[in-house]
């Protein structure tokens, strides 16, 4: 977590309130607290003051000035009436409010003229905005408070500390520089562990040990990718493969080929006898019978499991070539531990145990289970209901069914839809028993996500407009025109605060959601009910039954029932968000106007400007949380499914120990003269790799980029780093490897810092 704001320095113990209505400003209070001076080398200096100044500009320290007639800003005190010349308390404060109206910035100064306009006045009959005038008339009307430690108290509330604990970049390698892993090189086993758990380090050649720094890969799903790829579930991590261990191993191998054999006869059974005797009977029904036709039958016995039991029958055979081939050489192996076992080349061609020759088998054979898997599973959801209706007729067929035994077929027929779990089970098991060096590791794990996607069934992703389309029934004033782009990643229960940002207030009537999608953010008011973010997902996702009919009612033009109100959305772009230290509130700072505003009783101003909200329900306490999925939203909005399903584009997440900061690393090569399609605007920090082997780099303040970090890797032991801000200033250094990231998020810390 990293600051972003400064800290309020104000103790009651040396400092007095003056305060003021300011006319020019919208009447309101100007805040100014004075005191003598009291930092650590000038103790109670009665030359030197301190004077903070907070006014609708923002809040200003200066903690030790001093009144100089020589100083450009002593021009003021000649403009307050002569009684006041005299103070030096009010001195002091109108040199430190001229001061303070000086340094404004001009961009400040704009927004508050357009925003208190001193049109239609009489000329002369006012002063000029941030004037000396300006300033020595706020001063004489100032009076001293009675409430300077409760105001203190309210101030610190109202601007607390704001923070940053997660921050997106692109980190930019060479052309060329990754090199995708084939297939057969998952069978190569490295020597370092984190190699061998995150095979796609090694795509990186020269440049492993820097991207390594990063961490894990992090999964974005696309509408291809669905779900990470898997992980051992009880991983041996031992180099060594005991003989206990290569026993257990070869009995795991038995027990799926013999499985395997008995599930087959099973799938026989129930093609070449029990459906094929009921289809017979089908074919020779009599007109008018009870019992069910062929067409029927056919749902009941559906011809996928033809293909089951075709595909299966080969797949079996070949699991028994290879146990039996492998036999003798296994059984020797069993004899002695290998230790130090390592997968190398020699290890793709030679593994005794037999486990490397069935990961390719199954590699080789489980996407031939996909069509007629799907489909069964699909038609064994009617199974029982199929079953239960026929069986209800008086007819030769519930005869038949007696016969054959009703609790036989029920069991027979679900099978296959059994047989694909226990596929990944018996992999778990077999990837506990090998070491963590063994070349069928990786192939067994891909095996498993192939399983795991034919088990899933997963409806196509609901589309765009589907989405949008959905939320237009079941949201209040949702605009015509909007259809967000991105993903919906999230929705987050919030209470928008007003300062100063007290949450013990009751402030129910300001209760809402965050919608959050890759490319914006939708805010919406919660009106009735009771329903949270969570559940609103799930009824975009999956409507109840209930949800449907109120937004088919809705949609249709009924009487309508609407839980939320649309209050307005923001481009990702165009908002920063920042949260308090214990992480219960966080802050959305807008650098546009909001955009589709409810035009009715529920609008909100959309001016630029900072909001502050409660966080609750799933997100309570969790502002770092919501900081890390509106990372990856930006990440998922900046790059194109396309891209990201490419294996030379990674997402990686590390987190520094120091300061639990999260930096979120898009890691792609691209040439300096290379455009890729759907690419958006670069992150806010680039990192250039070897910029001099061709590494596309981005200028400074082109195109959203505030810092650019320039690498040269030299010989990977030491680097070298050019780190260059907004604000022009520049720190180089050459640094180990492992303090790299360290020292980037130092420099990147030091360029939000005042020069």
């Amino acid at each position: 977590m990293v600051r972003v704001t400064e800290e309020l320095v104000l103790s009651s113990d040396n400092v007095t309130l003056y305060h003021a209505a300011d006319p020019l400003l919208g009447h309101l209070p100007l805040l100014l607290f004075h005191g003598p001076s009291t930092t650590a080398n000038y103790t109670l200096n009665s030359s030197r003051v301190q004077v903070h100044v907070f006014t609708p500009a923002g809040f200003q320290s200066f903690p030790r000035i001093t009144i100089s007639p020589n100083s450009p800003f002593y021009g003021v005190v000649h403009h307050l009436p002569r009684e006041f010349q005299g103070d030096e308390v009010y001195r002091a404060l109108a040199f430190a409010l001229f001061k303070y109206f000086t340094e404004l910035p001009d961009g400040v100064k704009t927004y508050l003229k357009n925003l208190y306009p001193t049109r239609g006045r009489r000329p002369g009959s006012a002063p000029t905005l941030f004037s000396e005038q300006h300033a020595a008339e706020i001063v004489k009307d100032m009076v001293q408070s009675d409430h300077t430690a409760d105001i203190i108290e309210t101030l610190q509330d109202a601007l607390q500390t704001q923070h940053i604990s997660n921050v997106d970049l692109d980190f930019v390698l060479p052309p060329g520089a990754i090199v995708p892993l084939q297939a057969a090189d998952l069978e190569d086993v490295p020597d370092d562990e984190d190699d061998i758990l995150d095979p796609t380090l090694r795509q990186y050649g020269g440049y492993t040990p820097l991207i390594r720094l990063f961490g894990e890969p992090v999964f974005l799903p696309t509408s291809r990718l669905r779900r990470a790829p898997s992980k051992p579930t009880a991983l041996n991590r031992s180099k060594s493969f005991l003989k206990d261990q290569k026993v257990e191993l070869r009995m795991k191998l038995t027990e799926l080929v013999e499985t395997e054999e008995r599930y087959v006869g099973k799938v026989r059974e129930l093609v070449k006898h029990v459906a094929a005797d009921f289809r017979e009977s089908a074919q020779a029904r009599a007109p008018g019978s009870l019992s069910p036709s062929e067409e029927e039958l056919e749902k009941l016995f559906p011809s996928s499991a033809d293909g089951i039991l075709q595909v299966n029958s080969a797949f079996m055979e070949e699991m028994r070539r290879i146990i039996d081939d492998t036999e003798e050489e296994a059984l020797k192996d069993m004899e002695t531990p290998t230790m130090g076992f390592m997968g190398s080349k020699l290890g793709r061609t030679r593994d005794p145990s037999g486990a490397l020759q069935i990961a390719r088998l199954f590699l080789e054979w489980f996407p031939k289970f996909t069509e007629c898997y799907q489909d069964y599973i699909k038609a064994s959801q009617h199974f029982p209901t199929l079953l239960n209706s026929f069986l209800d007729q008086q007819s030769s067929f519930k005869q038949r069914v007696a016969q054959a035994g009703e609790q036989t077929i029920r069991s027979i027929l679900i099978e296959p839809v059994q047989r694909l779990p226990r596929y990944s089970l018996l992999i778990d098991q077999i990837v506990g028993c090998i070491p963590m060096t063994h070349p069928a590791l990786q192939p067994m794990l891909k095996a498993r996500d192939i399983i795991t996607n034919i088990c899933s069934m997963d409806d196509p992703l609901p589309d765009k407009p589907h989405v949008a389309n959905r939320l237009r029934n079941m949201v209040e004033a949702w605009p015509l025109n909007l259809e967000p782009q991105g993903r919906l990643i999230a929705a987050a229960d919030f209470t928008e605060l007003a300062p100063p940002f007290q949450p013990l207030l009751n402030q129910s009537d300001r209760s809402g959601i965050f919608l959050l999608f890759s490319d914006c953010v939708v805010i919406l008011k919660k009106m009735s009910g009771n329903m949270t973010g969570r559940e609103l997902l799930r009824e975009i996702e999956k409507p109840s039954a209930a949800g449907l009919l109120i937004s088919m009612t809705n949609a249709a033009g009924g009487p309508a029932a609407y839980e939320f109100v649309f209050t307005g959305w923001h481009d990702m772009a165009d908002v920063r968000f920042t949260e308090a230290v214990d992480g219960t509130l966080f802050w959305m700072t807008s650098t546009s106007e909001m955009r589709g505003a409810h035009p009715g009783e529920h609008r909100i101003s959309k001016a630029v400007t900072s909001r502050c909200f409660l966080l609750q329900e799933m997100y309570e306490a969790r502002a770092s949380k919501w900081g890390e999925d509106v990372v990856k939203a930006r990440v998922e909005a900046r790059f194109s499914e396309k891209e990201r399903e490419d294996p030379t584009w990674t997402l990686r997440s590390a987190r520094m120990p120091d300061s639990n900061l999260g930096l979120h690393a898009a890691i792609f090569q691209e040439g300096a003269d290379q455009l890729i399609e759907g690419r958006k605007e670069p992150a806010p920090i680039r990192v250039v790799v070897d910029h001099d082997r061709g590494t596309k780099g981005a200028p400074v303040g082109h195109y959203g980029v505030e810092i650019v970090v320039n690498v040269t890797t030299n010989d990977m032991k030491k680097v070298s780093m050019l780190t260059v801000g907004l604000n022009g200033r520049q720190f180089q250094d050459e640094v180990a490897l492992e303090d790299f990231l360290p020292t980037m998020s130092r420099r990147g810390e030091k360029q939000h810092d005042n020069p």
